[in-house]
């Protein structure tokens, strides 16, 4: 049974774990490449929904539960432990760019295995098997407000035969986008971009330009919203 230490804001429940761990702000920093000052704006409260791999990598460091930092779900020293009943989804080590693309690997390492209760997946992605979603992380503002540099992004993997319209992770001449695909008349498609200041991508299927579908995006959050 979880107690629920929801009375307090995220940022005092990070500067209670701090305290109880005997680390500064500059522990932080150093342990998770997070940048002194981003890590004084998460403490000021200047920052409402954090990265959802930074908080990972902190809670990590920290040892502490993502669920009681920033939901204040069970306490400071519970450790998630596995549970039989809980689904697991596989975040790995591969970023989309919301941008101007970004380099990736092929074999799609494991970061981590986000543990969620059957009641939240079902809701979530009742139509899912979820051994066929991964966990990425978008990187960029091309697809804000739809999508935030720094949010989870889930993909269906099985989705990649067949492109219809929909937003896919995509690998374009060697780099990853996250961009909403149109179907265009002559055998092209347009690489659409939801926040305006960025231009759209016109690209003719029998070029030279190689592309590849990795999947269709079925959902992002941050990690306030697991």
């Amino acid at each position: 049974m979880y107690d629920n230490d929801s009375s307090k804001q995220w940022n005092e429940r990070l500067r209670e774990a701090m305290l109880a761990r005997d680390k500064s702000q500059t522990d932080i920093s150093r342990a998770t490449g997070i940048t002194p000052a981003g890590i004084k704006k998460w403490l000021d409260g200047a920052v409402s929904k954090p990265k959802f791999d930074d908080v990972f990598d902190v809670c990590a460091y920290l040892e502490i539960t993502p669920e009681w930092l920033m939901k204040g779900i069970g306490t400071m020293n519970e450790k998630a432990q596995p549970d039989s009943n809980m689904v697991s989804i596989q975040q790995v080590d591969y970023s989309g760019s919301c941008g101007f693309g970004v380099m990736n690997f092929e074999d799609f390492p494991e970061i981590r295995t986000l543990e969620v209760t059957p009641a939240w997946f079902n809701k979530n992605f009742s139509f899912y098997n979820p051994r066929d979603i991964k966990i990425i992380t978008a990187l960029g503002d091309s697809m804000e407000p739809e999508i935030r540099d720094g949010d989870a992004v889930f993909i269906d993997i099985t989705d990649r035969e067949t492109l219809r319209d929909g937003i896919y992770l995509l690998v374009v001449d060697g780099e990853a986008y996250i961009k909403r695909v149109q179907k265009l008349i002559g055998k092209k498609i347009a690489l659409l971009s939801t926040n305006k200041a960025y231009k759209d991508i016109e690209v003719s299927l029998d070029s030279d330009i190689e592309i590849r579908v990795l999947g269709r995006v079925i959902k992002s959050l941050k990690v306030i919203d697991i």
